[in-house]
């Protein structure tokens, strides 16, 4: 492997076949519209190609910040549901039960199984958006750094309210008597 300058120009791995494989990194952004984004199959080598990617990453930020958002109203919602009417404050005490493994599968946790599935699904969504925005931004193009960035900002303004309203610690009101 060569490094000149901050730029990979030849990386040969070894195999059988003695096939090798060139391939050029910038280390550093740059702004151009030749690129190869994620995939070799999305091959960048037009404005209007540029364009398109830019408008993916941004949707795909906008997307990924949504679903931030909706994990957490998700749980809120399923929180409050658990919650006792505040009327009952004064004739129940919250009861602190032990919980296991076994009441989880079997259902009597209070928390259902099918919500935390759900929620255990869009993790895994959630992460691999993130994964393929961080491998974008990985392209030092600046173009798409700039996307995601302003994406995740458009994302935030639209959807940063449900984390105002649901976030953490707001689940809690502050005159709930049964804290």
């Amino acid at each position: 492997m060569a490094h000149a300058g901050h730029m990979v120009t030849d990386m040969s791995p070894t195999m059988g076949d003695n096939s090798s494989m060139t391939m050029e990194m910038q280390m550093y952004f740059y702004f151009s519209t030749s690129m190869t984004l994620l995939f070799q199959s999305w091959d960048i080598s037009t404005v209007q190609g540029l364009v398109g990617s830019i408008f993916a990453m941004l949707f795909l930020s906008i997307f990924y910040e949504g679903l931030k958002s909706f994990r957490e109203y998700l749980m809120h919602v399923a929180v409050e549901s658990l919650r006792l009417p505040s009327n009952s404050c004064s004739d129940v005490k919250p009861t602190t039960g032990k919980r296991t493994w076994r009441s989880v599968f079997l259902g009597k946790s209070k928390l259902p199984l099918f919500i935390h599935v759900i929620q255990s699904i869009l993790q895994v969504i959630q992460m691999g958006v993130a994964y393929l925005l961080m491998l974008a931004v990985m392209t030092f193009n600046g173009w798409i750094f700039l996307a995601i960035v302003f994406g995740s900002g458009i994302g935030y303004l639209i959807f940063g309210w449900i984390k105002f309203l649901y976030g953490v610690g707001a689940t809690q009101d502050s005159n709930d008597c049964c804290n």
